[in-house]
C-alpha cells in the first residue's frame, strides 16, 4: 500500500509538472517512461479495449534483430497470423522446451502488458513471460507474468500483464526487457504487441 500511495503522489506531481514549465515535465517523463510508439486497440476483435503498439521487429520478418534467442529459439518461415494486425508476414519464433527469447520494449507509468500470436508445434505449449526492469539506481527487478498453455490453433495469447508484481519494483525503472520462455512443447510466436499503459486499463 505504501508503494501504491507513492506511485499516486509521482503521478500527480506529473499532472502539475505539466503546468509548471516544459523542463520539469520532461524530467517527471524521463523518471516514469513514456513517449512509445503511437497505440490502438488491435485486439478489439476480441474483447479487448487496450491500446497496444507493435514491437520493434515484432513479426520477426527482420529475423532475430533486436531480439536475444537462447536454448534452440530461432526465427523460422511461417505463414502470418490470418488477422494481419501487423500487416503482411512470412515469418515468427520457433522457441522448444528451455528455449527463451526476450526484447527491449518502451513502457509507460508503470510496467507494460504483452500481447501476441502464439500456438504450440504438434501439440501443446507452456509459455512463461517475464518482465525484468532496472531502475535508476541500478536495482533489477523480476516481475512474472504468469504462464499460459498454447494449443495447436494460432490464436492471440492471453493479456500477460505484471500490475500486481509492479507494485514490488523499483520506481523510476529506465529499462524494460520482456522474455519469453517455454517449459513444455514448442511455441511458435508471432506479432508482440504491447500495452504501454497498463495503469489505465
Amino acid at each position: 500500500m505504501r508503494r501504491l500511495a507513492a506511485l499516486l503522489v509521482v503521478l500527480g506531481a506529473t499532472a502539475l509538472a505539466s503546468t509548471a514549465g516544459t523542463a520539469k515535465a520532461g524530467l517527471i517523463t524521463g523518471l516514469l517512461g513514456g513517449n512509445c510508439p503511437p497505440a490502438a486497440p488491435v485486439f478489439l476483435p476480441w474483447g479487448d479495449w487496450a491500446t497496444y503498439y507493435f514491437a520493434p521487429n515484432g513479426g520477426f520478418e527482420s529475423g532475430s534483430n533486436g531480439w536475444t534467442l537462447s536454448g534452440g529459439a530461432a526465427v523460422v518461415t511461417q505463414n502470418n497470423e490470418p488477422w494481419y494486425l501487423a500487416g503482411f508476414g512470412s515469418h515468427a519464433l520457433a522457441v522448444p522446451a528451455g528455449g527463451s527469447a526476450a526484447i527491449n520494449v518502451c513502457y509507460g507509468l508503470t510496467y507494460p502488458a504483452v500481447r501476441f500470436f502464439v500456438s504450440g508445434q504438434n501439440g501443446p505449449a507452456v509459455v512463461h513471460v517475464r518482465v525484468v526492469s532496472r531502475s535508476l539506481l541500478g536495482v533489477l527487478s523480476v516481475l512474472d507474468g504468469g504462464t499460459f498453455r498454447a494449443d495447436s490453433a494460432l490464436a492471440p495469447s492471453p493479456k500477460i500483464s505484471t500490475l500486481f508484481s509492479a507494485l514490488a519494483a523499483p520506481l523510476g525503472s529506465k529499462t524494460m526487457q520482456l522474455q519469453f520462455s517455454v517449459e513444455s512443447g514448442t511455441a511458435q510466436i508471432d506479432d508482440v504487441f504491447v500495452d504501454p499503459l497498463l495503469v489505465r486499463s
